[in-house]
C-alpha cells in the first residue's frame, strides 16, 4: 500500500489546550519540512524572534492573528517576517487555531488517468479555500482500500472525498462514525454528513453499442473483459450483456489480462480469422494495442475492424488513428466534489440527494 500524506505524521500529534504547546508543534514541524526539502536557508520562527526581538510565543501570536499583541510588538514582528521572507506553515497555523483545515484525498490509483486527472480540480478547489490536502493511493483491493481508511481517520482530516471502486457500505459507515464530512463517488447513499456524486458510463455506452447493432443487424460486437479490473468496468460489461439478452442479441467476450503486450499478441492472433468486427475496450490504452495490431494484419480502421474505448483520456486523440471513447469534464468532475465537501465542512446546507454526472461520447476516426 501506498499512502502519499504531506500531513498525516503531525497529526500523530495530539492536539493540547496549553498554548505553549501549540508553540512547539509550529517549531517541530517547521524544522521537519527543513530537513526534508534542505532548504539550509530558509528562514525559521527563531529567527523572527531573534530579529524581532521578542519570544516564540510572541511571534505566533502575532502570525495567528491573536489580539493580545501590541501594535508596537506587533509591527516589529510582521516587519522581520517580511525582511527575512518567512512563510508560515499553514498546517502549523491550522493546529495553532485546533482546526487542521486539511483534507484527504482517497483514489484507487494513479496508474489510471481517468482517475488520476480529477485530481487536478479537486486540489484546485482545496487551494480556493486554502485547504491542505492529503492524498491516499491504493490498489485495486477491498483490503487496501480498508487501510487506507484507516490512515485517513487516524490524520485527523476536516473532510474527506473517496472515490468508491471496491469500498462497501460498512466502510463507509465508519468514516461516518467519526463524523467526517465526506463525499464519495461512485456511491449512492445519503446522511447529514455525506454528499453523493455517481459518475455514468454504463447508459452512455450501452447507448452507443445499442445504434451500432441496429444499424448492422450483425454478431459483431466483441468486448474485451479485463481480469481485477474494479467496479466501474464490471459495471459496464453488465449492462451490455444485459442489452444484449433483453434483446436477442450477442456480445462476446474476450477475457485478457490488463496488459497491452497481452492485448495486441491476442488480438494478431485473432485477426488471422476475422476480417470484421466492433470491438469495445475499457481504456483508451488497450484500444490502441486493438488498432496496432489491426492494421499490422492489414484491415482498415474503421472501414472493417471499429474500435471503442469505454474511458477515454488525453490518449484518445493523441494516437493515430484518433480513438472513439467517452469522457468527463475533467475540472467539473473534480471541482464539484470539492465545493459540496467545503459546503459539509462549514456546515451549509446541502441537497442529500445523488448528483449524477453523465460521459459524453467523443466519435472519432476509429469508429462510423
Amino acid at each position: 500500500m501506498k499512502i502519499f500524506s504531506l500531513t498525516s505524521f503531525f497529526f500523530l500529534i495530539l492536539k493540547y489546550n496549553k498554548y505553549s504547546f501549540r508553540v512547539w508543534r509550529i517549531i517541530a514541524m517547521e524544522e521537519n519540512t527543513t530537513r526534508k526539502t534542505n532548504r539550509k536557508e530558509r528562514p525559521t520562527i527563531y529567527e523572527v524572534a531573534k530579529v524581532a526581538g521578542v519570544s516564540l510565543a510572541t511571534v505566533s501570536r502575532v502570525i495567528n492573528n491573536h489580539s493580545n499583541v501590541t501594535e508596537k510588538t506587533r509591527k516589529a514582528v510582521e516587519d522581520a517576517i517580511q525582511r527575512l521572507g518567512y512563510k508560515p506553515s499553514a498546517l502549523a497555523q491550522g493546529l495553532a487555531n485546533s482546526s487542521s483545515t486539511n483534507i484527504g484525498i482517497r483514489i484507487p490509483s494513479t496508474g489510471y488517468s481517468y482517475v488520476s486527472n480529477r485530481l487536478d480540480g479537486r486540489i484546485d478547489v482545496a487551494k480556493i479555500y486554502h485547504y491542505l490536502t492529503s492524498i491516499f493511493i491504493t490498489k485495486r483491493t477491498k483490503i487496501d482500500a480498508g487501510n487506507v481508511i484507516d490512515s485517513l481517520i487516524q490524520s485527523h482530516v476536516d473532510g474527506a472525498v473517496i472515490y468508491d471502486d471496491e469500498l462497501g457500505t460498512d466502510e463507509i459507515r465508519s468514516i461516518q462514525n467519526y463524523h467526517i464530512p465526506l463525499i464519495v463517488i461512485g456511491h449512492d447513499r445519503e446522511g447529514n454528513e455525506l454528499g453523493s456524486i455517481r459518475i455514468e458510463y454504463k447508459d452512455p455506452v450501452r447507448d452507443v453499442v445499442k445504434a451500432h447493432r441496429n444499424a448492422t443487424k450483425e454478431d459483431d460486437v466483441y468486448l474485451l473483459d479485463i481480469v481485477n479490473q474494479g467496479k466501474r468496468l464490471d459495471d459496464i460489461r453488465d449492462g451490455l450483456l444485459d442489452y444484449a439478452q433483453a434483446n436477442g442479441r450477442k456480445i462476446n467476450l474476450l477475457n485478457f489480462n490488463d496488459s497491452y503486450g497481452i492485448v495486441y499478441a491476442g488480438r494478431k492472433e485473432f485477426f488471422k480469422t476475422h476480417k470484421k468486427g466492433y470491438i469495445v475496450c475499457p481504456r483508451d490504452s488497450l484500444a490502441a494495442a486493438v488498432n496496432n495490431a489491426a492494421i499490422e494484419a492489414g484491415l482498415k480502421i474503421p472501414e472493417d475492424i471499429q474500435v471503442l474505448a469505454e474511458i477515454g483520456s488525453k490518449y484518445s486523440y493523441i494516437v493515430r488513428p484518433q480513438i472513439s471513447s467517452f469522457a468527463l469534464d475533467r475540472f467539473k468532475v473534480g471541482a464539484l466534489p470539492g465545493r459540496r465537501l467545503t459546503k459539509l465542512i462549514k456546515e451549509q446546507p446541502l441537497s442529500k440527494e445523488t448528483l449524477r454526472i453523465r460521459a459524453t461520447y467523443n466519435k472519432r476516426e476509429t469508429t462510423i
